[in-house]
């Protein structure tokens, strides 16, 4: 096996179990220890759960804020409050015999969308999308129901869409490192075995100079990563809208939200329903990939030598795309809504893509003339 393989799955394992290693605190007011409690109720439907005792409890949620618990008689009730988050045990008999909780969420994914007026810049631009994502559903008041699929189609396109000029940009800057390649190349190679002080010196200074005209520069290099808030932040909606009251977007009445999409539902997180959506996800994901890893082969025929460096980075962006293919299909797996996005986003990038392919010949000759 390639040591470059090796580093790969080593990297891989050690992402996996570092997930994995991720395990509840003790002592600790939050969801994973709120969840490990295991109440009467539970153990006697399944016999092999043994009911969280009242040391227990205190070992996975800490000392409790109030407590009426008698040691006497065994009994009592503990609370825990942290913000605006209350947990409530009751014990019966030293052992758990219910539980409550109020404002306490797995993770911020599974948390609804706020209407409060003291959050912050972060969770303002979500509950934003919210609001256009609830309003789009209804074709902005045209329709006489609410359909989630079609507030997630137009909130995707509309978003893609804002972002193209970044698209754009990013696309540009891609085809000038592209066509600067063979000559940064010659440059390699003509410094290979130099390795003395003046000669490093002077290769820096020749790739500063090919920087310069052809127009590359750092900022433009990080044109793509401007796009990441944004579409991070619709993640977020399209995981929270679902758990969210519409009287959060329509000034305080609930309304019905119709999340019905072909054979399963938008909000569903079983596996077995979201299997072929998930399968989609796979399939446009890796098509995008694949047709731009073609681009760039078509744009790099007239590159002669490639040094090792150059063929190391093919082999991991080839791996990285397997890879984000694979990932993005089992998330899929998990949430219908995020299968849907991811679809329509896949699709539109495609267009995209598409669209600049068959502007490129005329860019490469503006491009030129201008160098």
């Amino acid at each position: 096996m390639k040591k470059s393989r090796i580093i790969k799955i080593a990297l891989l394992l050690t992402l996996f179990l570092g997930l994995a290693s991720c395990g509840t605190k003790t002592g600790v007011v939050s969801y994973a220890n709120y969840d490990s409690i295991v109440t009467v109720a539970e153990s006697a439907e399944n016999e092999d759960l043994t009911t969280t005792t009242h040391s227990g409890v205190i070992v996975l949620l800490g000392n409790p804020t109030e407590t009426t618990y008698d040691s006497a008689t065994q009994q009592g009730v503990m609370t825990w409050v942290d913000g605006d988050v209350t947990i409530t045990v009751i014990i019966i008999d030293d052992v758990v015999a219910s539980t409550y909780s109020t404002n306490l969420y797995q993770d911020i994914y599974h948390t609804p969308i706020s209407d409060a007026d003291d959050i912050g810049l972060w969770q303002m631009i979500i509950r934003w999308i919210g609001y256009y994502t609830f309003y789009a559903s209804s074709l902005f008041g045209i329709l006489p129901a609410h359909y989630y699929w079609l507030g997630l189609l137009i909130m995707t396109l509309t978003i893609r869409t804002l972002g193209w000029p970044i698209y754009a940009k990013s696309n540009d800057m891609t085809l000038k490192m592209q066509m600067m390649q063979p000559d940064q190349q010659r440059i390699q190679e003509k410094y290979k075995n130099r390795t003395d002080q003046a000669s490093q010196q002077r290769m820096q200074m020749e790739m500063m100079e090919l920087y310069k005209k052809y127009k590359v520069n750092f900022m433009g290099c990080l044109m793509p990563f401007l796009q990441m808030p944004i579409f991070i932040a619709m993640y977020q909606v399209v995981q929270r809208f679902p758990l969210t009251d519409t009287a959060v977007f329509n000034g305080g009445t609930t309304i019905t939200m119709n999340i019905d999409f072909l054979w399963t539902n938008l909000g569903s997180t079983a596996w077995l329903p979201n299997l072929p959506l998930a399968l989609v996800v796979g399939v446009t994901m890796w098509l995008s990939q694949y047709l731009a890893q073609l681009r760039t082969k078509k744009n790099q025929k007239n590159v002669r030598y490639m040094n090792a460096q150059a063929q190391q980075t093919q082999k991991t962006m080839q791996f990285m795309m397997y890879f984000m293919t694979a990932m993005m299909a089992w998330i899929a797996l998990g949430n219908a809504g995020i299968a849907f996005y991811w679809i329509i986003g896949n699709l539109y990038q495609l267009l995209q893509s598409y669209l600049g392919q068959r502007g490129m010949t005329t860019r490469q000759e503006e491009l030129r003339k201008r160098m």
